[in-house]
């Protein structure tokens, strides 16, 4: 097995504005960046790479 990582995309600079996006919580239900942002005073979003 190798335990090397694979190279990582750089991303957003910090403080650059998200994409807005439309996906799916872990529950399946469909949300989207746009109506978070509509609905709440802000929004977090944390990616993990499900590599554990």
């Amino acid at each position: 097995m190798n335990d090397e990582e694979p190279p990582r995309p750089s991303g957003l600079p910090a403080g650059s504005k998200a994409p807005l996006f439309d996906t799916k919580d872990i529950y399946g239900k469909e949300m989207n960046l746009e109506n978070l942002i509509t609905e709440y005073d802000g929004v977090l979003i944390d990616f993990f790479r499900g590599n554990w």
